[in-house]
């Protein structure tokens, strides 16, 4: 903290303060011995590092920031004298009392601003007081509530005691003149006063990490508003009378909503930092592609939790070792990753000599002690793996393979790296723990305690007391556990769900919360009872009439502060939708198992909250509820039916229609054969429209469909209702709902997204009730289910699209931070086995070397790769010698070796003596030509790894950090990243049962797959099938022949909603012959956000399948398919065609 020079005191305030006792008597007198005392007033408030909790009782436990001792915020002072009855009223200006407003035991005018006397605070010492500190003026209504009810005053203002006040200690709320000197925070945090031994003690300051925003280290930065300046003690005790001088104290009043004004202010500058860091579009590349980077090679919690999933010595690591073991593990990799030579140490003892001067074997000995013996000694395999692995993927795998280390620069890329995650993290941790005590504050009731001199007759203070509330509750709830912690609140006290009920009288308060509490409970029963909805609009008119009388202005609340109470009711929502949400969930989970389904248990667990929420917005909005109609009935059930048959109908002409394209892809049907089946699949489709129209708006709270089902809402503004049903037809179409509920703020769209919500969850429970029935099949509802949740989630859809619309319309986003990427896994490389014995198998080895290097030579010939073309070609070379040497050696052993077995038994011995030094030769001879061509092997393998990366090496050449760096934007350099992790792959599967290919985008969840433009193109390689021409003598030739349409189709989703979209392409037999070649490429939206299409191709060349006499053996497992750059010669470029999920082959049409 930046120490300042002590204000200077003029000299009139020094005489003042001087006590008289100095002039009037040598001997001076007692401390509070007089009948009167005067008190100074200052509040209770945060500070910057004076925390006085060890010596004086606190009131409230703060830990992001400590609570001491401040001077009053301006506002006003109102102390009412226990014993006289009268009510002490005193305006505060700069932390100092200037006017005594009102000085009575009764009040008459809401509004005082003459002076009626001294502004001094001179009271009995045998007197019992009652103080309050307000920000606002009390109305002459509010103080009659604390003068005529003495429990009012006990609950809402502080009892002071003077009598027990003591002259050093001072007492509950009140301070010595000693005390105030040390720790009021104006007067003694900047103090550089001598201690004992005549040393200066300098405040502390606070350490920041590199990068903190300069503002971070400006003192009370994180103030509302900025009132700390240094004060001298005098300055307040000048204001002492003379006959007070030894008979004063310091008065110290509550100020909670300071208190939460300060911490709501803290949250936004925290916020504001991050965001501006996330503004900073070169270091946050850096970051971002740095801390990817790291993550690669980095053993922590995340990485072990990740491979754990595959890999059960991992697992068995982390279930058999605590987070302390495991941080000795993580400390103990690091430091052998980096340390350039560990050593060899021998013996435990030795270990533990070089401890003491070497950081790896002292890193060694940690993890060892931290581990114990028998635990390390099980483990050590698996963290020597994890040791293997961080040093392969920094210096590469295989030999001449570049690593991590020669694509980047490591050292600086890590110290930044490190100084952005310090930074980061000490900014997120304060972020948190200033959250944590906003919330802890909050749902102690401290906020609506304190709130209760609001007068809610006048519109100034409602309007007052709703942006109050809102900057005290806003953006409080970071996680589901901060969430269910203020829901839990809520539940507790009732009169939270309007707000001025917590100003009303104690005896007020509990009359309003039994009456709510049970219009609660009437709530359930008539919900719970489709016949009895009618009851539901008298609990809402009993509701608005309990509203209206208790709170006089409660019909101006509702319209002309309408919009504060929308910003008001969404900082709310997420814990009024808690359970709502939880018990959404558990209903559709019985609904996928065919269970029944319990209506009625929805508004029955829904919460307290919830429900007087919807008769609060009924009653303001003048809505109504009521049972669907038996026509609307009637209506819902023949469009339901109806749509059931139709998608039935579907189902089997994309059954036909796909079966006459795999007919096609055979050359047993004529291309186009399929149009027929195509008009008829457009006509099903097109009659679906209406009727799924009709069933969305039934499933739409606010539908305007006239087909209903379950619980129907009357009264919605018709502008609003068109809204609804506009945006829920939006979604079905596109996913999303792009444009806003334009109609929103205009209509009665304000404060009513909570009610839709809830209302949507119960027609959608209602529903799937009704669906589930014990005389329909799985298979018949398993039709429509998926059509059905569409058509919900449009409802739900519409409903989200309102509330954001009108939140966005009254308040800007109050905080933001950096965008987070979702990576996948990475995929590993496909690793080939060779090596050296008898000569047969080695030249089986060069020949395979020989065709897998032609195929690298190649790749690199089409992309014009040079340098590995070179690499290549001495690999070439280097597996041609191999192959012609190990096959001459192999010929010339073989014809010794036969010429010895046609030997005689009893000759054999000998001949084998004869021979063996022709075999030596042989063998010699091979070896020595074999060792100039492994040497030229080698070395262009090594060349080729080198200059051969992979594509994820390729992106970090060129990242921010790479050695290659193009210095791309965040977005650009993200783009590249994602085309790398989220880039399909694609296998070739045989079991006993099928052939197939199997795809997987990691870059998309199944859920998604409808909307982020999934588009193929494919040939098929063939012969043109002459059944319907005239005899040729010869076969047709091999040609590629665009087939899109006929492999679109095949396609089968094979993962869950929420998991990356995995789909199987099927083989048939029929297809599995030696002409049989497949190339496709696939291409989808790379970001949901931007219109970036990446494409992926793949060729199938080799099934696997082996031909020899007549015996055809396929070869069942799993064959990794490499992308390929371009499709090959010959396929021509035919458009993309776009699928989604309804057209594949097993799509539950």
């Amino acid at each position: 903290m930046t120490t300042q020079q002590p204000p200077r005191i003029s000299a009139n305030t020094a005489a003042m303060a001087k006590s008289v006792k100095d002039v009037r008597s040598p001997l001076g007198v007692c401390p509070l011995m007089n009948k009167n005392l005067q008190l100074l007033p200052l509040r209770y408030g945060l500070v910057e590092h004076l925390d006085p909790a060890a010596e004086l009782s606190m009131p409230l436990k703060i830990k992001s920031q400590p609570l001491g001792i401040r001077l009053l915020r301006d506002g006003y002072l109102y102390i009412i004298d226990g014993t006289s009855g009268y009510l002490h009223e005193y305006s505060v200006e700069n932390g100092q009392i200037t006017k005594l407003l009102w000085n009575s035991t009764e009040v008459s005018a809401d509004q005082r601003t003459t002076s009626v006397g001294e502004p001094h605070l001179v009271f009995p010492r045998q007197h019992t007081l009652y103080a309050c500190y307000s920000e606002i003026q009390w109305t002459a209504f509010k103080c009659a509530q604390v003068l005529t009810s003495k429990d009012d005053r006990q609950r809402f203002m502080q009892r002071v005691e003077l009598q027990s006040a003591c002259p050093l200690r001072g007492g509950a709320n009140l301070l010595s003149k000693p005390q105030a000197d040390k720790w009021l925070a104006e007067v003694a945090e900047n103090a550089q006063l001598p201690d004992a031994a005549g040393i200066t003690q300098l405040p502390p300051s606070k350490a920041f990490p590199d990068g903190a925003n300069p503002e971070e280290k400006r003192p009370y930065h994180w103030e509302d508003q900025p009132l700390f300046q240094d004060t001298a003690i005098e300055t307040l005790t000048s204001k002492v009378l003379g006959a007070y001088q030894d008979d004063y104290l310091f008065l110290v009043l509550r100020d909670d909503i300071g208190v939460m004004r300060d911490l709501a202010a803290a949250q936004l500058k925290v916020a504001d930092w991050i965001e501006q860091w996330s503004a900073d579009d070169r270091r946050q590349t850096q970051y971002m592609s740095g801390a990817y980077i790291q993550s690669l090679y980095d053993v922590n919690d995340s990485r072990l939790q990740a491979l754990s999933a595959t890999d059960a010595d991992i697992q068995a690591l982390r279930d058999e070792t605590s987070e302390a073991q495991q941080a000795s593990i993580y400390e103990f990799l690091k430091v052998r990753r980096d340390h350039k030579d560990p050593g060899i140490f021998g013996p435990d003892q030795h270990w533990r000599r070089a401890a003491e001067v070497n950081v790896y074997a002292r890193a060694f000995i940690d993890m060892k002690d931290a581990l114990g013996t028998p635990l390390y000694e099980k483990h050590q395999r698996t963290i020597n793996t994890l040791s293997v692995q961080s040093w392969q993927t920094l210096h590469g795998k295989e030999l001449g393979q570049r690593g991590i280390d020669d694509l980047v620069d490591r050292a600086a890329m890590e110290a930044f790296v490190m100084a952005e995650q310090n930074l980061l993290s000490h900014w997120h941790a304060r972020l948190q723990i200033i959250r944590d005590d906003r919330l802890n504050l909050f749902t102690a009731g401290l906020f609506h305690r304190a709130a209760w001199y609001y007068d809610f007759i006048l519109d100034a203070q409602i309007k007052h007391r709703l942006e109050t509330e809102f900057v005290c509750v806003a953006a409080m709830c970071a996680d589901q556990k901060a969430t269910e912690k203020l829901a839990a609140y809520l539940e507790s006290d009732l009169l939270t769900v309007v707000p001025g009920l917590d100003t009303l009288t104690l005896a007020e308060q509990v009359d309003v919360a039994k009456k709510l509490a049970e219009l609660s409970k009437f709530t359930i029963n008539v919900l719970s009872a489709p016949d009895s909805l009618a009851g539901f609009n008298v609990l809402t008119n009993q509701f608005h009439l309990l509203m209206a009388e208790r709170l006089p202005n409660y019909n101006n609340l509702n319209t002309q502060f309408m919009g504060l109470q929308s910003m008001l009711e969404e900082a709310y929502n997420p814990a009024h939708q808690l359970k709502s949400a939880d018990q959404l969930e558990r209903a559709y989970d019985n609904f996928k198992q065919a269970q029944n389904i319990d209506p009625n248990g929805y508004i029955r667990h829904i919460g307290a909250p919830a429900r007087l929420q919807l008769l609060r917005e009924f009653s303001r909005q003048g809505l109504t509820l009521r049972t669907a109609s038996v026509a609307e009935v009637r209506a819902f059930n023949d469009a339901r039916e109806q749509s059931m048959k139709l998608r039935s109908q579907l189902k089997e002409v994309y059954r036909l229609r796909n079966s006459e394209l795999r007919q096609q892809s055979t050359g047993y049907a004529l291309p186009g054969s399929e149009a027929a089946y195509n008009q008829r699949i457009n006509l099903l489709k097109a009659a679906l429209v209406p009727l799924e129209d009709r069933l969305a708006g039934a499933l739409t709270v606010g539908g305007d469909s006239p087909a209903q089902i379950g619980t129907v809402i009357d009264g919605l503004d018709p502008q609003l209702r068109a809204e609804m049903t506009r945006t829920a037809r939006d979604f079905r179409a596109t996913g999303t709902f792009n444009k806003p509920l334009l109609a929103a703020v205009k209509s009665k769209g304000d404060g009513i997204a909570l009610v839709l919500f809830v209302i949507q969850g119960l027609k959608f429970i209602e529903a799937l009730s009704a669906l589930v029935k014990p005389n329909r099949s799985l298979t018949d509802w398993g039709i429509f289910i998926d059509s059905f949740i569409g058509m919900s989630a449009a409802g739900f859809a519409a409903v989200q699209g309102l509330l954001v619309t009108i939140f966005q319309a009254h308040i800007e986003q109050m905080e933001s931070a950096a965008g987070k990427l979702n990576t996948m896994s990475r995929l590993g490389h496909w690793a080939g086995i060779s090596g050296f014995g008898a000569f047969a198998f080695g030249a089986l080895a060069a020949a395979i070397d020989l065709g897998k290097h032609s195929s690298q030579w190649g790749r690199a010939l089409a992309n014009g790769n040079y340098k590995g073309l070179g690499a290549s070609t001495l690999q070439i070379t280097g597996d041609g010698i191999l192959a012609g040497t190990n096959t001459w050696a192999a010929k010339h052993t073989g014809s010794i070796i036969k010429s010895i077995l046609l030997a005689p038994t009893e000759l054999r011995a000998l001949a084998w003596a004869e021979a063996s030094p022709r075999l030596l030769a042989i063998g010699a001879r091979a070896n020595l030509i074999g060792l100039i061509a492994t040497a030229l092997q080698l070395a262009g393998e090594g060349l080729y790894n080198y200059f051969n990366l992979d594509d994820l090496q390729v992106w970090m050449e060129n990242s921010a950090w790479g050695n290659k760096s193009r210095h791309r934007s965040l977005q650009d350099e993200w783009t590249e990243l994602a085309k790398v992790v989220q880039k399909p792959t694609c296998d070739l599967i045989r079991d006993d049962k099928k052939t197939y290919l199997k795809l997987v985008l990691p870059g998309i969840s199944t859920q998604e797959m409808d909307h982020r433009k999934l588009q193929l193109q494919a040939y098929q390689q063939g012969r043109d099938n002459y059944v319907h021409q005239p005899y040729r003598p010869t076969l047709p030739p091999l040609r590629w022949k665009e087939s899109t349409a006929i492999w679109a189709t095949r396609f089968i989703v094979v993962s869950e909603e929420q998991q990356a979209l995995t789909l199987h392409l099927p083989i048939n037999n029929s297809e599995q012959t030696s002409d049989f070649a497949l190339a496709f490429s696939i291409a989808y939206q790379l970001e949901a956000e931007r219109d970036v299409l990446h494409h992926t191709t793949f060729v199938l060349r080799n099934l696997y399948i082996t031909r020899a006499y007549g015996t055809t053996i396929k070869t069942e497992g799993t064959f990794r398919l490499d992308s390929v750059e371009n499709m090959p010669p010959g396929t021509g470029k035919a458009p993309f065609k776009l699928f989604i999920r309804d057209d594949l082959a097993t799509a539950n049409a």
